[in-house]
C-alpha cells in the first residue's frame, strides 16, 4: 500500500497474516482496518495509522479539484477525485465525483470524422468545481475558463491530444481526429494547474 495514501475509517489495510494490528487500527474477520483518517505505517511487522486530522481537511463545496473521468452512465460522468495539497494542508477526497448532463452541442471534429457532443470523455483529466456534496458523492461543475479538460488522450491510438485554437477542438496529430470538449484554459499547463489548486480555492 502507498504510504502517502490517505485511508479512511473502515478501509481494509491488510490481513492479520501479514501484519499485527497496532495504533488506530482494528482487526475483524481476519482483516485489519483503519480506525481513523490518516496515513498507513507498516513497521516491524505491525501496521498502524498515523492520525492526520489536524493536518487534513475535507474537500468541500466551492473548491476546485482535479480528477480522472473513469466511467459514464447515461448522461452522468463519474470522476475519481484526487486529494488537493495546499501548502502544508491536505484536502482529502473522501468521495468520488459526478458530472451531470455532460452533453454539449454536437461538433463533427477535425475533418468530420469523429462526432462528439460531450463536455468530457472517459479517460480525460478534468479540473472542476465542487458544486454540491450530497449522498456521499461530489457533484462537479465546469465554471469559468480554467475548468474543463486539462489532459486527454486519443480514443483510437492513445496519443496525447493537443488543443487547436483554430479548430476549437482537441486534436490527434497521428489519427488526424478531433473532438470538441469543454477544454480548460490551462490545458497542457501542469505547473499552472498545481499553482491554482495549491491556493485551496474556495468561492
Amino acid at each position: 500500500m502507498d504510504p502517502d495514501k490517505l485511508v479512511m475509517p473502515g478501509e481494509v489495510l491488510c490481513t492479520e497474516e501479514e501484519y499485527l494490528p497496532s495504533h488506530s487500527v482494528y482487526a475483524e474477520g481476519g482483516n485489519i482496518y483503519a480506525a481513523t483518517l490518516g496515513k498507513v505505517e507498516m513497521k516491524d511487522g505491525k501496521v498502524s495509522v498515523v492520525n492526520l486530522s489536524s493536518e487534513v481537511d475535507r474537500i468541500t463545496r466551492g473548491m476546485l479539484v482535479i480528477g480522472e473521468v473513469v466511467s459514464e452512465v447515461g448522461k452522468v460522468m463519474f470522476v475519481k477525485v484526487d486529494d488537493v495539497q495546499a501548502g502544508n494542508k491536505r484536502y482529502a477526497a473522501l468521495s468520488d465525483g459526478k458530472i451531470i448532463g455532460g452533453d454539449r452541442r454536437g461538433h463533427q471534429g477535425r475533418g468530420g470524422r469523429e462526432p462528439s457532443g460531450k463536455l468530457c470523455r472517459e479517460g480525460d483529466i478534468v479540473l472542476a468545481m465542487v458544486d454540491a456534496v450530497e449522498d456521499g458523492i461530489y457533484t462537479l461543475a465546469f465554471y469559468g475558463p480554467e475548468t474543463g479538460v486539462v489532459y486527454s488522450r486519443c480514443g483510437s491510438c492513445g496519443n496525447d491530444m493537443r488543443y487547436d485554437p483554430a479548430e476549437k477542438a482537441l486534436v490527434c496529430d497521428i489519427c488526424d481526429k478531433g473532438v470538441r470538449s469543454k477544454v480548460s484554459s490551462l490545458y497542457g499547463k501542469p505547473n499552472e494547474i498545481k499553482s491554482l489548486l495549491a491556493k485551496g480555492l474556495t468561492q
